[in-house]
């Protein structure tokens, strides 16, 4: 069988283009052909949006991404967005919030399944030495990771792990654009790294954190449970679907009611000193091979 990723850049390392790089992957081992737009294909897989016209005989299947909610961009964000969730044959939401959020504003599709995101296994063979030196500098390792925005709350991060770390702990803080800086000796912006070194981080830290508002699956949260590293999440949005028993969820003070509003400026979240279990991670559920399976059933599905 032969399929066309749309909308997709295999070179990025952003979320929807690091996970379909993985599916993709994943399906070529299992004997499906990766083709151009311009080579006859069986599926023609969407990512948020098309980039070409899917052929007619082709099976069309949207993944969904979530859609843009501040109400100036909603008509004009969402216009693609819209017409590839109206005419494909199959959708795909990454989370229940993502269906309940889509089924309020567009109805429901002829057919749509949740499949959250996954990763490989990914039992690492190697630390690097640096990584190594801050495992066995600290005695409690916190890390936060994304491409900063507001949404993504780092000044919330940083000030839960403050209420919550001891002296010999420290917070690491991955990705670019952050947009809160605390100088701190216990405190390291290690800015973008790759993939493979934030899977290192992630295997030697203690609690990942990830207080954003209304993410919808993030992929360095399935990365860090993939590397045995709970989570610490808020209840808004998709990633306490993820989280599962995985970590702690914490209560959002305001209840989000899937209104249009400026996601940048997400409602207040008061951190405070709680206790932190040991929590043994088990999931499964992100493995990559159980994600290719659904959509394989997709696939095949008249």
């Amino acid at each position: 069988m032969k399929l066309h990723f749309s909308n997709v850049n295999f070179s990025s390392c952003s979320g929807p283009n690091t996970f379909a790089h993985r599916l993709a992957n994943e399906l070529a081992k299992r004997g499906y052909e990766i083709v151009s737009q311009n080579e006859d294909y069986n599926v023609f897989l969407c990512f948020i949006e098309p980039a070409s016209m899917p052929k007619k005989s082709s099976k069309f299947i949207h993944r969904l991404d979530g859609i843009w909610f501040k109400p100036e961009q909603y008509e004009t964000h969402n216009r693609n967005i819209k017409w590839a969730y109206e005419n494909s044959d199959h959708v795909v939401w990454q989370s229940n919030f993502d269906k309940n959020m889509t089924l309020k504003y567009w109805g429901a599709p002829k057919k749509g399944t949740v499949v959250y995101n996954g990763i490989g296994k990914n039992n690492l063979n190697f630390i690097h030495p640096d990584i190594e030196k801050i495992k066995n500098t600290y005695d409690k390792i916190f890390v936060c990771s994304a491409s900063w925005h507001r949404q993504k709350r780092l000044k919330e991060n940083i000030e839960f792990y403050k209420k919550n770390r001891s002296n010999n702990d420290v917070l690491l803080v991955l990705g670019k654009y952050p947009d809160y800086i605390e100088n701190s000796n216990n405190i390291h912006y290690l800015g973008h790294l790759s993939h493979e070194l934030c899977l290192q981080i992630y295997s030697i830290s203690n609690w990942f954190l990830h207080l954003a508002w209304l993410d919808h699956c993030p992929n360095v949260v399935v990365e860090a449970l993939s590397q045995g590293c709970p989570v610490i999440c808020t209840d808004s949005g998709g990633t306490k679907e993820i989280v599962k028993n995985n970590g702690i969820v914490l209560k959002e003070e305001n209840e989000y009611k899937f209104e249009l509003t400026d996601y940048d400026s997400p409602y207040t979240f008061n951190t405070y000193k709680i206790n932190l279990p040991e929590v043994i991670v088990n999931c499964d559920y992100l493995d990559i091979k159980y994600t290719a399976d659904k959509y394989e059933e997709l696939f095949k599905w008249d």
